[in-house]
């Protein structure tokens, strides 16, 4: 459904809440945020967005202020909104903040994962390699630690995981373009260490899990120097 016809409606039929049509402008402006159509820095006019996706401006402004509340854009004083530029010291936060709690819940997914759980990760394996871009890459890189977490059963750290997410989804997604432009090969680097995890995942050793996934995550690292590049 386009966002024209959450605005309009059908003859007939129940008229649909503004956070509906909320949620469809912040929506659409996270996925072209996160592809990189509007880079870091990009100033958002709300009359322009409003003008284009053929919406009032409330909803443009309600979806602003959700985005910046999660870090994907930032208003300076005088009130206008920008996509957020996020420097090489946010990426390390980030790296640490994972590297805190993703070893911690692979181990208990290793030994919380339910048959359905593995049936899920590898259904996001099999989707992983009928990609055809990039976003689509990302978007179920971030899916498949998704449901590792979801797979831990500890809420508290799902809680945490999800505070998380939106800045990493907008760092996963930056992190992509730049090396598939340098290597050619983030799908397959992708899938092969998501495989890795899952076979680990299933042996049940705590200890091995919370090593590979400790190492999958300080590969992260590996990539500092260069994201000056991306801020």
């Amino acid at each position: 459904m386009s966002i024209d016809q959450f605005s309009k409606g059908g003859a007939g039929q129940p008229k649909l809440k503004r956070q509906t049509l909320t949620q469809a402008v912040e929506s659409r402006l996270r996925s072209e945020i996160i592809q990189g159509v509007y880079e870091p820095g990009t100033m958002l006019s709300e009359p322009v967005l409003s003008s284009e996706l053929g919406v009032s401006r409330s909803p443009v402004r309600e979806a602003l202020l959700i985005l910046e509340r999660d870090g994907i854009v930032e208003f300076d004083e005088r009130g206008r909104t920008r996509v957020a530029t996020m420097t090489a010291a946010d990426f390390e936060d980030l790296y640490l903040l994972r590297l805190a709690v993703e070893p911690m819940v692979a181990v208990h997914a290793a030994a919380q994962a339910t048959s359905a759980d593995y049936a899920a990760l590898e259904a996001n394996m099999k989707a992983m390699q009928n990609t055809k871009t990039l976003a689509e890459i990302s978007l179920l890189d971030m899916e498949f630690h998704d449901l590792l977490v979801a797979s831990s059963r500890r809420s508290r750290l799902i809680a945490t995981w999800r505070s998380l997410r939106p800045s990493l989804e907008l760092w996963l997604a930056a992190l992509h373009r730049r090396h598939e432009q340098i290597t050619g090969r983030v799908k397959e680097i992708t899938i092969d260490s998501h495989q890795e995890l899952i076979n680990t995942l299933r042996s049940g050793d705590g200890a091995s899990i919370e090593k590979l996934m400790r190492g999958h995550i300080e590969g992260w690292y590996q990539w500092l120097p260069e994201m000056n590049e991306l801020s």
